[in-house]
């Protein structure tokens, strides 16, 4: 689990001042949460004057107190802008006094660049806004966490903790769940896909012990299919603090090998989500080590693509197709391995 802490001083000062200015103020943290590399690192006004310089992907701020009850402007720039006339987007926001707010940047400057979500749900680069936010846990035995979808590819899934509890239900992309409070121990969180709790995305382990009392954001961010979205930064689970800590959890196995376990035997999944648009995921299984082909089929039995073509050690390997150059319909992929060979359906819905 790594720990990025980034001491906002002339941010805070900044906004103290600002701040006086206005006769009511609410409670804001901001966290930078968007994976596209063009907005690795950006610049933030407030009003026209320059709040956060360099504000990198995955930090935050602590809770700091802010305009209210005046509508205020807010822009993105990149990391080298000279004044406010730089800004990329602008946002107009108007916060209620006395409240308080989380406010995660998220999403592509340039959605047309970026593979779509397979919900639907826009992609834009955006602020997603959380009221009633919290700076301590209402229980203080317990830690208590909100979670955001936050990775622009990927389906509604569901995030577990393992042998204890399904923490969050069915979130979207774009989704913030209400608050949920846990012991502060260790727990293996898994994330599966909404409808197939089976199947493990990907799993963390997540030491929340010592954060007794405390809250935090949990985001999962990056992308499910990075060489598909310009090279961005990979899948990965996060937690920002009241303070503005931010917590990488540790991956438990890796997303596209599962190998604690050797196989007796050879198997295709189905791939999931199924129907889909554009990525979906196919996982197969092999008992011992060897070549592995996958390939893709249109209807008529023509090859449209090779997914892989390797050697693969025994167990369970995933594999991400994007169907983004290919139309609606029935595609049927592959698996080729020794003497096994298997073929299932699927269908892109566009």
């Amino acid at each position: 689990m790594k720990y990025k802490l980034i001491y906002y001083i002339p941010v805070i000062m900044l906004l103290l001042i600002t701040a006086s200015a206005f006769s009511q103020t609410a409670r804001l943290q901001v966290i930078h949460n968007a994976a596209d590399p063009a907005a690795d690192s950006v610049d933030i006004y407030l009003n026209g004057t320059l709040l956060l310089d360099n504000f990198k992907f995955r930090t935050a701020t602590p809770f700091i107190d802010a305009p209210a009850g005046t509508m205020i402007n807010v822009g993105v720039a990149g990391p080298n802008s000279t004044s406010a006339s730089d800004t990329l987007v602008n946002f107009e926001l108007t916060l209620t006094p006395d409240e308080t707010y989380v406010a995660i940047a998220n999403g592509v400057l340039n959605p047309g660049s970026f593979a779509p979500n397979p919900d639907g749900v826009s992609t834009g680069f955006t602020l997603f806004i959380k009221s009633s936010a919290r700076e301590i846990a209402l229980d203080t035995s317990n830690v208590e966490f909100i979670g955001l979808h936050g990775v622009t590819d990927a389906p509604i899934v569901d995030i577990i903790a393992r042998g204890v509890a399904t923490l969050i239900d069915d979130v979207k992309y774009s989704e913030i769940s209400d608050y949920v409070g846990v012991p502060p121990l260790m727990y293996t969180i898994d994330i599966t896909p909404g409808n197939d709790n089976s199947t493990i995305v990907g799993s963390y382990q997540v030491d929340l012990s010592g954060l007794q009392g405390g809250t935090a954001v949990v985001f999962a961010s990056g992308f499910l299919l990075p060489d598909s979205n310009q090279g961005g930064k990979p899948f990965g689970l996060f937690a920002a603090l009241a303070n503005g800590t931010v917590i990488e959890f540790s991956p438990v196995t890796g997303v596209n090998d599962q190998k604690n376990e050797v196989p007796s035997g050879y198997q295709l999944s189905q791939n999931y989500p199924n129907p889909f648009n554009p990525v979906t995921k196919i996982s197969f299984v092999i008992p011992i080590a060897q070549q592995v082909t996958i390939k893709i089929y249109n209807v008529l039995g023509n090859e449209v693509e090779t997914l892989f073509e390797g050697f693969k050690n025994a167990g369970q390997h995933d594999f991400y197709f994007s169907a983004e150059n290919l139309a609606s319909g029935v595609y049927y992929y592959t698996m080729k391995a020794g003497n096994f060979s298997s073929t299932k359906k699927m269908m892109l819905i566009r």
